[in-house]
């Protein structure tokens, strides 16, 4: 009947993301709503299996393993491990059609590995009893369920006492689980890739970063950093981007100052940047503002006041809000005359960021080169206070046209 059954689905019943919508789900069924039993279910010539077991055969027979070029390529190359493990586990003679549906089974307890090890909530229910997980296979033909019980694996999970990191933010770590030159720089979209999937982990009050110890902060502290981002973000307290990010020590190289702006091409900022692309060799470079800025307000209101000129300033904060007024006025003229000084604020803090990203392109020469020849990417982003989630933004749309100019 509606209302028994809180049902997750996507191809293939599988999680390949501690941060992503399946586990969250998931956490607040039996958090919120109290729900004491998880069924990993399965089911007989599944298709998103069968595509992995083919795309497992192909890519064991190619030298070479390029990457996924869309989400659907994605899936299946996350879920070709089952369908390998399932190949080792048959021998050498089995056919593809053997692999797949021996491999549905493999998948059912993957994904039930893949939750005790990387949910804290669901770990914690399942070992004091208050949720069990239980994984089946419905059998297309006959319409019954074969019904598994828990993972082979279950007990050795909970008996660990080591929390494991998501793949995804495995991504990040070097030999000495942080990131350091011993490690290559990290390509901006793998980059980018981790900040979206650390900013979910956190949004869902999922934070895993905080696990830092001894081996890690000799590592940073010997053999050096290597980030694969950098920020330029504002200095406002409930803004605190490691966190907004789930990072470790290492990941990030952090600017901040109020209104996240670049206001001097020969200023500390954009020298930061440059170092930071150039000696460290961070790919990455995201300038992000957020909801409820109070320089944008400040500077909002200093533009509808007429105190856009060029000084002189009673201080440093006076000449700060003038500068920061154009932005405003631009955001003003898209919007219209009839927008209120509240909407004019809101969309004055996207007009900054974009701002910022062409500020740093036209001001430096470094940076600019490095935009062009595809070494660094410069992306921008909100993050809302409410949600805790970033909304991202990509380009500026002044950058083709700053490139070539």
């Amino acid at each position: 009947m509606p209302g028994e059954i809180f049902v997750l689905r996507n191809a293939g019943n599988t999680c390949t993301h501690a941060e992503g919508s399946m586990v969250g789900s998931l956490e607040f069924c039996t958090g919120k709503l109290g729900s004491r039993l998880v069924m990993v279910l399965g089911h007989t010539k599944c298709g998103a299996i069968v595509g992995a077991t083919q795309t497992y055969l192909a890519m064991k027979d190619k030298a070479e393993k390029g990457s996924p070029g869309s989400a659907l390529e994605g899936l299946l190359t996350d879920l070709a491990g089952v369908a390998e493990k399932a190949a080792t586990k048959l021998g050498k003679d089995a056919t593809v059609e053997q692999i797949a549906a021996y491999a549905v089974k493999v998948n059912v307890f993957q994904t039930m590995d893949f939750l005790l090890k990387f949910s804290q909530p669901l770990r914690d229910a399942v070992s004091s009893g208050k949720v069990d997980l239980q994984g089946g296979i419905y059998d297309l033909e006959t319409g019954k369920v074969e019904f598994l019980g828990r993972s082979p694996q279950h007990g050795a999970l909970l008996a660990s006492s080591k929390s494991s990191l998501p793949p995804s933010m495995d991504l990040a770590l070097g030999s000495a689980f942080v990131r350091t030159p011993q490690d290559p720089p990290m390509a901006p979209e793998a980059a980018l890739k981790l900040m979206k999937e650390g900013n979910e982990r956190f949004a869902h009050g999922n934070t895993l970063a905080g696990k830092f110890d001894g081996q890690m902060r000799k590592a940073l502290a010997t053999i050096g950093q290597a980030p694969h981002t950098a920020i330029v973000g504002c200095a406002d307290s409930r803004v605190p981007l490691e966190l907004v990010f789930d990072v470790l020590p290492g990941d990030v190289f952090v600017m901040r100052n109020a209104g996240n702006t670049v206001t001097q091409a020969r200023g500390s900022v954009v020298g930061s940047l440059e170092f930071c692309t150039a000696a460290l060799k961070t790919r990455l470079v995201l300038v992000l503002g957020h909801s409820a800025c109070g320089a944008i307000k400040g500077a909002t209101a200093t533009y509808l006041k007429g105190g856009a000129g060029g000084g002189p300033f009673k201080g440093a904060l006076e000449g700060l809000l003038a500068g920061l007024s154009a932005v405003a006025e631009t955001a003003h003229k898209e919007l219209g005359s009839k927008a209120s000084e509240k909407e004019i604020a809101d969309h004055a803090v996207k007009v900054n960021v974009f701002n910022t990203i062409n500020n740093l392109i036209k001001g430096s020469t470094d940076i600019r080169d490095k935009v062009k020849s595809g070494q660094v990417e410069i992306q921008g982003g909100i993050y809302d206070l409410d949600s805790g989630r970033v909304q991202w933004l990509g380009r500026s749309p002044e950058q083709g046209k700053l490139l070539s100019s």
